[in-house]
């Protein structure tokens, strides 16, 4: 199954469905990044040149495995009318770990009180660099598992 599901993958409309997921949640990531500093500007005056572009590429290798894992769920759906098992699970979850990771720290405070949890993540420094480290290795495994569920999963067959 995961064949037939990258087959779609690499055609035109799946194609489109990557680039516009891709886009979307990279502006998202990049977006959140200027919440936290005003600006790249002010983001390279504080971290440096150096460290601002890992944040960038941390971006990017995130807005790629995302959009990957979106894009594979999708054609799977519309393929066969079902969705992996999980699929919506890790990626909601990864998502909301995102916002709390880069959003600036009054938009996570406000956040977590109006759910009622009363604590905040720890600042890391650099930007909160560790975070999206840790972030990419859940989306990671959120890509592991989907393509493993779309390659175990079956057609049922009418009779």
């Amino acid at each position: 199954m995961l064949r037939t599901v990258w087959h779609e993958q690499i055609k035109p409309s799946g194609l489109r469905l990557w680039a516009i997921v891709f886009i979307i949640v990279f502006s998202l990531y990049s977006f959140f990044d200027i919440l936290a500093f005003n600006s790249y500007s002010n983001m390279v005056a504080e971290l440096g040149p150096s460290l601002t572009s890992v944040h960038i590429i941390l971006n990017a290798v995130m807005a790629l495995l995302t959009s990957f894992m979106v894009s594979m769920t999708q054609i799977k759906l519309r393929l066969t009318k079902s969705e992996p098992l999980g699929s919506t699970g890790i990626p909601t979850f990864s998502f909301v770990f995102g916002l709390l990771t880069f959003g600036c720290t009054p938009c996570v405070v406000s956040f977590l009180a109006a759910v009622g949890i009363a604590f905040t993540p720890i600042v890391f420094p650099n930007g909160n660099l560790l975070w999206k480290m840790m972030l990419v290795v859940l989306i990671t495994i959120g890509v592991i598992y989907i393509l493993w569920r779309i390659e175990k999963s079956t057609c049922k067959v009418k009779i």
